[in-house]
């Protein structure tokens, strides 16, 4: 599976970079984002849903960025960033009253892009391929003790594999820490002069790979078993400055000439 995802995320940039390629003028950025997003766990089980419901989960992204345009305005815009995910579930069962999750992601979105052109901004649609990795997390069960007639919250955090009899370990079978989404979205971008940008970024994550199986992650310590036949959607509003590669160059190596003159 993961073979097929380099093999995706290859094709679709070796494409756009003969695309952009065709004609003698092009534009390289390199630049920094940041901003909030928020998920949603997309279940895979009616069964499930018929007694749990997911919530939006908000969290941070940010990372680096690389932007290359050419002449007519076709596009490619490739990522590495760092983004919080989670879900934020209500369940009915009788087993626990909520269960919120943060997990720690690396995404690698790879998009097409085409920029309209206006007189005081700019602004861009872009579509392509998301390569995830899921490093870790953790959460929280809020379990009600009809004993005692209270609420307690059990912390947890995820681990993968391991099977040690603890309070606050979620053990987490066979998951797919490898997963593949599609990226979507556009934004608005304002030239600020000597090859400096600024855009203001939205996105949707559509995840297309679960977590894990059904019942794939547990509390032994607890007996708390977790959902993990879930996918990530994720809504994201992100802020990104970044600048002409060559325009900076020229711009340094004018600032020398000039020093030692």
């Amino acid at each position: 599976m993961s073979g097929l995802i380099v093999r995706i995320i290859f094709l679709t940039v070796v494409t756009a970079t003969c695309i952009l390629h065709e004609t003698a003028y092009s534009q390289s950025y390199l630049g920094l984002k940041a901003g909030v997003n928020a998920t949603r766990a997309a279940f895979g089980d009616s069964e499930y849903k018929d007694l749990h419901s997911s919530q939006y989960k908000p969290g941070f992204t940010g990372g680096m960025v690389y932007i290359m345009h050419n002449e007519k305005n076709f596009g490619l815009t490739a990522e590495v960033t760092y983004s919080q995910k989670g879900k934020y579930i209500k369940s009915d069962d009788n087993v626990y009253e909520t269960n919120k999750a943060t997990y720690h992601f690396i995404d690698i979105p790879v998009m097409f892009r085409y920029k309209f052109k206006q007189r005081r901004f700019d602004w861009y649609v872009q579509l392509g391929p998301e390569l995830n990795f899921w490093m870790g997390g953790k959460g929280t069960f809020s379990v009600y003790e009809p004993d005692r007639d209270i609420i307690i919250d059990y912390d947890y955090k995820i681990d993968f594999g391991n099977k040690e009899f603890a309070s606050d370990i979620m053990n987490v079978e066979n998951p797919n820490r490898t997963q593949i989404g599609v990226a979507m979205g556009g934004g608005m971008s304002w030239d600020l002069e000597n090859g400096n940008n600024l855009a203001l970024d939205f996105r949707f994550s559509l995840g297309n790979t679960y977590m894990a199986g059904p019942e794939g992650g547990s509390i032994p310590g607890l007996g708390l078993v977790d959902y993990f036949q879930f996918s990530n959607n994720v809504l994201s509003l992100s802020a990104i400055y970044y600048f002409d590669i060559l325009e900076k160059a020229k711009l340094t190596k004018n600032k020398y000439n000039k020093k030692r003159h």
